[in-house]
């Protein structure tokens, strides 16, 4: 196995968190590394906002979805905020500026999982609130919060549900169900079959 697949194989979105603060040093290697993340053009659309300040901390976790309770005792939060213009805009209508945020943000995680973290970002929370509690303009879009920590190694907090995902094996669907060569196959046109068969939630199965 190759050097970045160790890390890259690592990462679990887990959700038993520690509340034991983060480095700042530590912190400020995560997102260089997000930072150096390709963009198209190299415009970097990406702007993040650090939350670790305890006032705004609990502001922006009272935006969080009921799903994602399990968030409370990070000790940092990472939001993501960028908008269309700040990144190509192809003619035929294609932005590019989620792509590009989405690579920094997996650069992100992967240095996370080097330094023994939980990077979790999540979709589960109400933009407008979460926004004004960090200064956000209306102008862009929240598009994830990272939530940061260190592993707390006691599940006990956790629903049964997600008790029994943070032991579980990472589930992916066979690799020729998403990939084929030199032609879009009929077969990846078909609806998807689940990877796992977990009850419906607010919160999704760590990925």
């Amino acid at each position: 196995m190759s050097e970045i697949l160790k890390p890259i194989e690592k990462r679990r979105a887990r959700r038993a968190l520690s509340d034991e603060p983060i480095d700042r040093a530590v912190v400020e290697e995560i997102l260089h590394a997000a930072h150096l993340a390709p963009s198209c053009a190299n415009n970097q659309p990406w702007r993040f906002v650090v939350v670790d300040e305890p006032t705004t901390l609990t502001a922006v976790k009272e935006g969080l979805s009921k799903g994602n309770y399990w968030a409370d005792p990070s000790p940092l939060i990472i939001a993501l905020a960028s908008r269309p213009d700040l990144d190509c805009q192809i003619p035929d209508g294609r932005e590019y500026y989620a792509f590009g945020c989405g690579m920094a943000v997996m650069n992100l995680m992967i240095q996370a999982t080097e330094h023994g973290l939980i990077a979790h970002p999540i979709a589960g929370f109400r933009q407008a609130p979460v926004k004004e509690a960090l200064g956000i303009p209306e102008t862009h879009q929240l598009l994830t919060l990272i939530i940061l920590g260190r592993p707390s190694g006691d599940a006990t907090a956790l629903s049964d549900k997600h008790r029994a995902e943070e032991a579980s094996e990472r589930a992916r669907r066979p690799l020729d169900e998403v990939v084929s060569w030199n032609r879009f196959a009929p077969k990846l046109a078909s609806s998807p079959k689940p990877a796992s068969s977990p009850k419906p939630a607010s919160s999704p199965k760590p990925g």
